[in-house]
């Protein structure tokens, strides 16, 4: 190769281990961040506050909903690190609880209005067949043959012979019997299904072997695992979220009462100086009144 063929490959390599440590250490690794960096638009702002749901069902199973795409944003533990230690934590912490509560919601809501149609699709408790997979086309070729040997019967005994009508009926009833046979052999109560209130499938109820190792297998599945944390956390930030909006509540009402004590405080600081002055008024009311009575009493004296 040139160099000029070496070139894109190891520029290849290059960014991706760029990315690898931008995710592991952050963006500002070299020393160089003003410490904010985790409020750029590359940044996923629910992985610093708990966690990317959009990336946490990308392992589960096929069946999982459409709305949920990978997440493309940076989810890198130093952002956390750094975000978690910032001056303006809380402020932030709301604002993006706040974003990650409506996701989660989502979230919930679609697996609600999924569980709503797998309740029209339950199988009811009843007799299940549960053959072998060896027996299973054999099964199925018994019942094909036991019907055309049915049909032709009908249409021997229509055209009037009734012997050979017979004869093939006869036949058609050693085959029913293997059917029945194979039923006997291999069927089994099934105990029926209910929806999983927490990721809307389909799970088996029942206390036999089969229903229990069926429940174990779904609850520990990981579709089932992502929206068990999915609704654990959507319930710790509603909870949140209240003691919030609990603790303004009572902020406002303590503020409240303290204008209104100080407004109290004010008026009763009035009063009293208006009350002073009423006092001082009259005080001095009375001295000019005194002082006018002397005055008249000495002209009176002096014209005598």
């Amino acid at each position: 190769r040139t160099s000029g063929q070496w070139v894109q490959p190891v520029l290849a390599v290059m960014d991706t281990a760029r990315a690898l440590l931008d995710s592991l250490m952050g963006m500002d690794r070299d020393g160089e961040g003003r410490g904010d960096e985790w409020k750029g638009e590359e940044v996923c702002k629910n992985a610093l506050v708990a966690f990317c749901p959009h990336n946490l069902f990308q392992t589960t199973t096929k069946r999982v909903f459409r709305s949920v795409q990978p997440c493309q944003k940076n989810h890198s533990d130093a952002l956390r690190t750094s975000f978690e230690a910032h001056e303006e934590y809380e402020k932030y912490r709301e604002i993006f609880e706040r974003d990650l509560r409506a996701d989660l919601e989502a979230l919930c809501f679609e697996a609600d209005q999924f569980s709503v149609q797998e309740a029209k699709n339950l199988r009811q408790a009843g007799v299940e067949l549960r053959l072998p997979s060896e027996l299973k086309q054999k099964y199925k070729e018994y019942n094909s043959r036991y019907a055309e040997l049915c049909k032709e019967s009908e249409e021997l005994g229509e055209k009037g012979e009734i012997e050979a009508a017979n004869n093939v009926m006869s036949s058609a009833r050693a085959i029913k019997g293997d059917i029945d046979d194979l039923r006997k052999r291999f069927s089994a109560d099934y105990e029926g299904e209910e929806v999983c209130k927490v990721c809307g499938m389909r799970v088996r109820t029942g206390e036999s072997d089969a229903a229990r190792a069926k429940r174990e297998s779904h609850l520990n599945g990981r579709t089932h695992a992502a929206y068990s944390q999915v609704r654990d956390k959507l319930a710790e930030l509603k909870e949140r979220r209240s003691q919030r909006d609990t603790a303004r509540d009572t902020g406002r009402t303590e503020k409240r009462e303290e204008k209104k004590e100080e407004k109290k405080e004010d008026a009763d600081a009035n009063g009293k100086r208006s009350r002073s002055r009423d006092r001082r008024r009259r005080s001095t009311s009375r001295d000019r009144k005194r002082k006018n009575s002397r005055s008249r009493s000495r002209g009176r004296t002096s014209r005598r």
